[in-house]
């Protein structure tokens, strides 16, 4: 799996992407980086129970879930009554930077088998990984949450975060 700063640097791509010249516009930067990160809130619910992976690289690393997103912006942009231009923008942008987390995991190496996303689910249960990956992956332990959080520290997951962020 990628870590945070890669789908942070994605998010604020997206960012980028849309911000009008002038000054920043720290909502919707904190709005990208949330998109670009959310697929990975599947972690908390399974710290939460102390098996930190139970829930992830489910429902929320899947196409599906990109429609969804696009979707629900489109909705709250409709009750806010934007304009359909608008509100279709909106959820095309929404659903590219969510569905970048999608792509990043795409080409992580994925040491666990099985290897690779089920991006396509429901509508395939194949497991989707990159023939050369590009991102190293760093192993979690979900025995329990410290084993987790000492998971995140060991020197190869030092090394990855390092890469990570000089990336």
């Amino acid at each position: 799996m990628a870590l945070p700063f890669g789908h942070i640097s994605a998010g604020y791509l997206g960012y980028e992407a849309v911000r009008p010249a002038g000054p920043h516009r720290p909502a919707l930067l904190l709005g990208a980086i949330a998109l670009a990160n959310a697929a990975d809130f599947d972690f908390l619910p399974g710290l939460v129970i102390g098996h930190a992976d139970a829930y992830h690289r489910g429902v929320t690393h899947t196409l599906a879930a990109v429609v969804v997103i696009a979707l629900a912006v489109a909705a709250a942009g409709g009750i806010a009554g934007a304009r359909r231009a608008t509100v279709l923008r909106a959820a095309g942008w929404a659903a590219t930077v969510y569905a970048s987390h999608l792509v990043l995991d795409y080409v992580t190496v994925c040491a666990v088998p099985p290897s690779g996303g089920r991006f396509l689910w429901p509508l395939s249960d194949a497991h989707y990984i990159a023939p050369r990956p590009l991102l190293d992956e760093i192993i979690i332990d979900s025995s329990g949450r410290s084993a987790f959080v000492a998971s995140l520290l060991t020197p190869h997951a030092l090394g990855v975060w390092a890469r990570e962020l000089a990336f």
